[in-house]
């Protein structure tokens, strides 16, 4: 009962994160009690009655087995390389079903901009009125032209208001992504639905005659925010793909390796999303001129394209 006992406890505190081992002499002792012990729960389970002594031995073997086999903990270098190379790799991999999930909110855009441009009225069947903050089709042209210049807030307003963006944008990113594993059907409905709210909401400003203030309001953030949406959705797409046709490998594994993949495509979208928050939260509400702005937008527009196009080799140590 001792030896199980320390086979249970050594076995917790070498799986912990950074544990290692003080001497060799701990070593063989552990794995010395680990090979015993792993006999000893192979006569118990075939020979002894007991079967609470069976589970409690299974349980320190299983644990002790944790810590001999764990795998080693990735280094932050490798992190960081996988980061740089291997996402834009997964993203050209998969860059059909990204480029579906762009046609689906491109066409839904397109859908509801015509609707609010020929029939203003319709603009609250793709806008919520919660979301839409005043900006309807009866607000004049210098009430929507003042709501895209600069505010007068404090720093830590600025700051509260980004990481509300973040995690409102992250959470709508990761529901299309996650939804994939259901044949892909919610992640098509979220992609429909934010498709028509921007087609109403840009909509709504061109027709006021204020499609300069507007794009430059909105590209900066716009870029990285609907990319991420936009990544995240094709992920999912591909996961609900491969859940109905597996292709030449077994159902299993090919929904195995698109889930590790899409993972891989959503959790690289994160810093999309943080910089996207920081752009609505801060610089949106600057009081900077468009010229700024639009150049703004063609910095993250190049420095992501660049990412994601140009970025191709991919060292051993990621």
């Amino acid at each position: 009962m001792e030896r199980w006992r320390y086979l249970a406890y050594e076995g917790m505190t070498w799986s912990r994160t950074r544990a290692r081992p003080k001497n060799l002499d701990t070593v063989e002792n552990f794995t010395a009690a680990y090979r015993r012990s792993a006999t000893e729960l192979a006569r118990v389970r075939a020979f002894s009655p007991d079967r609470q002594l069976a589970d409690y031995i299974e349980n320190s073997v299983a644990t002790a087995h944790f810590a001999v086999y764990r795998r080693k903990r990735p280094s932050i270098k490798s992190v960081v390389l996988g980061a740089i190379f291997v996402w834009p790799a997964k993203v050209r991999e998969y860059w059909r079903y990204h480029l579906l999930s762009v046609a689906v909110t491109m066409i839904a855009a397109t859908i509801a901009y015509t609707s609010v441009w020929y029939a203003p009225e319709t603009y609250y069947l793709f806008v919520d009125r919660g979301l839409a903050s005043g900006r309807d089709p009866d607000t004049s042209a210098e009430a929507l032209r003042q709501g895209l210049g600069g505010q007068d807030t404090q720093l830590h307003e600025e700051i509260g208001f980004s990481a509300f963006l973040f995690q409102n944008n992250t959470r709508v990113a990761f529901m299309c992504f996650a939804f994939g594993i259901a044949l892909g059907l919610p992640t098509l409905y979220l992609l429909i639905v934010n498709g028509l709210m921007l087609g109403a909401f840009t909509a709504l400003f061109v027709r006021k005659g204020l499609a300069v203030e507007y794009f430059a309001w909105i590209l900066p953030h716009g870029i990285p925010e609907f990319g991420a949406i936009l990544l995240c959705g094709g992920a999912g797409l591909a996961m609900g793909h491969r859940l109905l046709n597996p292709g030449e490998l077994s159902r299993k594994h090919a929904m195995r390796k698109a889930g590790m993949d899409a993972s891989i495509i959503a959790m690289g979208c994160v810093p999309l999303l943080a910089l996207a928050g920081l752009i609505e939260g801060i610089f949106r509400q600057s009081k900077v001129g468009v010229e700024v702005r639009y150049a703004l937008f063609l910095i993250v527009t190049i420095a992501i394209g660049a990412w994601l196009i140009a970025v191709r080799r991919q060292p051993q140590a990621a």
